[in-house]
């Protein structure tokens, strides 16, 4: 049996499990794009010298400029879905300051790489700017989109209806029976000098 402060506990370690697996989706997508465009740009999709071989950095912002604007909408349709953003704009200024700073990642390590190592083959350029820096800087992201951009989470209620039919929902999944502790709650009603208290359950 799972008590009501446990069940919470286990939905809210659900939610984030969820969110972590459709963020690292919407990333793969998001950099599959970039990585096309990259080295569409740079090497000329592996066929010879791209029109932005000599730019490679140019190059990255523009091609995951793109990525940007994709995983901004899927985050906000899917991977958020249970939160929302309390700014005017949905979060977009927000999203776009963090994946610019965040992109000094990728760039930093494609320097490296470049301009202190003198790596250029595409390889170099791929495992330091399209595997190191966009780990680090996905998960520097997801914890940045998480607290500032999508910041507010939904109340189970507004999603599922209640607590007790999520218990429901998750009884049924694994075959085990929740029970949820009652709800205690207090309303105050009527002059300054009665007050009525109810507890549900």
């Amino acid at each position: 049996m799972v008590f009501g402060g446990q069940l919470l506990g286990r939905l809210r370690r659900t939610r984030l499990f969820g969110e972590v697996v459709r963020f690292m989706m919407v990333g793969g997508i998001a950099t599959a794009v970039a990585f096309v465009l990259f080295n569409g740009l740079v090497h000329g999709f592996f066929m010879g010298a791209g029109p932005m071989n000599g730019q490679p950095i140019p190059a990255y912002i523009i091609a995951n400029t793109v990525g940007m604007l994709i995983s901004y909408d899927l985050s906000r349709r899917w991977t958020f879905r249970h939160r929302v953003s309390d700014h005017p704009d949905g979060g977009f200024t927000a999203y776009v300051v963090i994946n610019a700073v965040t992109m000094l990642l990728p760039v930093a390590c494609l320097y490296v790489t470049r301009s202190v190592l003198g790596w250029d083959s595409a390889i170099a350029d791929n495992l330091s700017a399209n595997v190191v820096g966009v780990l680090l800087g996905q998960i520097a992201r997801f914890f940045l989109f998480r607290k500032f951009v999508f910041g507010r989470p939904i109340r189970y209620t507004q999603v599922y209806g209640s607590v007790e039919e999520e218990a429901a929902a998750l009884g049924a999944a694994d075959g085990r029976a929740f029970v949820v502790a009652p709800d205690r709650r207090e309303r105050v009603t009527g002059s300054t000098d009665q007050a009525t208290h109810d507890r549900a359950g």
